[in-house]
């Protein structure tokens, strides 16, 4: 192929994804002014109680059930006075673009082609869930996943430190960054993260809560906050399809230990088999066991709420650029993520859980049988 014709054919591509990244942002701008009920039964009101109990000096209260990390963002925009709605949209939309970017920049570490930074700035904003969780519901969890993406392609890149300290930036912000550890694990039993970096985390998180310690409140309610809100919906799922859908709620105490212990148990046991240096660990493999975390673990927890798959949408994504094949896989992940907010809506009663549990099984058992043949396979080479 000519020279003139590849730099024609990029040039096209990059207006594609150009006038996608143009779409997306048209569409978010569209949301911006929708109100539901994060924002009305939440946010909305927590921000009057800051404006009410003086800003900053309202952290000494328990009112909030998040971290500090995310309070920060509302005690200031709730001092800038600007739309509240629209300014806690545009941080985790933000925050969407920095994951696409991640993704990007990993991508771009295998293929060296600055399309596919611009291609996953441009569509991941776009999937489904994305779109869903900040523009339209007001909620964050583009923050922790984009942390968790950077935390992944500084471990790519050999900066162990830097990997780390965004790991516990995501882990200040949302206990969901869990789904990702037992690929850490993985890899500190292999030696290819020093153990002592993993202090990072709880000290990130130590040190993010002392405002929220200095203006009052006490240091022990807030180090608990994540035992607290693990304890606040006494549910085995909220709208999430995984392995608990067949259990009765009232089992919920003893089906919710038994499932923590099963995934460290799964966890360990994993960790344990993979430590072999027989494996190679490149980027595909990095990448497989990534996107198997962010499924197979909401999957196996008990307290998995519609939108703890906002991870494995974008890990998917990720997957097929790096993999370039079995897009089904991370097509399935992205239907389960779909259906399971269709179900928070009023056909909530009429939808069943049974399609979405079918299909989300599917995916973890082929992902599983591609990483273990990708495996093998490393082992033969």
């Amino acid at each position: 192929m000519e020279i003139s014709t590849i730099s024609t054919k990029i040039l096209r591509n990059k207006i594609t994804y150009v006038l996608i990244l143009l779409i997306g942002i048209i569409v978010k701008i569209i949301l911006l002014p929708v109100e539901k009920a994060d924002y009305v039964t939440f946010l909305s009101p927590w921000m009057d109680f800051i404006k009410a109990h003086g800003y900053e000096h309202a952290l000494k209260y328990d009112f909030y059930d998040y971290t500090p990390s995310y309070i920060y963002f509302l005690v200031l925009i709730t001092k800038i006075g600007i739309n509240p709605l629209f300014c806690i949209k545009f941080i985790s939309i933000f925050f969407e673009y920095l994951a696409g970017f991640f993704v990007g920049k990993i991508a771009h570490l295998k293929y060296k082609s600055d399309i596919v930074i611009l291609a996953s700035i441009a569509i991941v904003p776009l999937l489904p869930s994305v779109l869903l969780n900040a523009s339209y519901l007001s909620q964050c969890d583009s923050i922790y996943s984009a942390l968790i993406i950077g935390s992944i392609y500084y471990l790519l890149i050999k900066k162990q430190f830097t990997a780390t300290l965004f790991l516990g930036f995501a882990f200040a912000f949302k206990m969901q960054t869990v789904f990702i550890l037992p690929l850490y694990f993985i890899l500190m039993l292999r030696k290819e993260i020093k153990w002592h970096y993993f202090t990072l985390i709880p000290l990130v998180y130590i040190i993010s809560i002392i405002p929220a310690w200095f203006y009052g409140r006490p240091f022990i309610d807030l180090l608990s906050i994540y035992l607290m809100q693990s304890g606040k919906y006494k549910f085995l799922t909220l709208n999430f399809p995984n392995a608990y859908i067949f259990i009765n709620n009232a089992y919920y105490e003893s089906v919710k230990i038994a499932g923590i212990i099963l995934t460290t148990i799964l966890t360990l046991l994993v960790g344990f088999i993979l430590k072999s240096r027989k494996y190679v660990f490149d980027i595909n493999t990095i990448i497989r066991i990534s996107f198997l975390c962010s499924i197979v673990i909401p999957f196996i927890l008990p307290g998995m709420h519609e939108r703890y798959m906002f991870l494995g949408d974008i890990l998917g994504v990720l997957y097929f650029l790096i993999i370039r094949k079995n897009i089904l896989l991370p097509l399935g992940i992205l239907s389960v993520s779909l259906y399971s907010y269709v179900r928070l809506s009023k056909f909530n009663d009429i939808l069943p859980m049974y399609p979405a549990f079918l299909i989300y099984s599917l995916v973890i058992i082929f992902t599983c049988y591609d990483l273990i043949t990708a495996l093998k396979k490393s082992i033969n080479d």
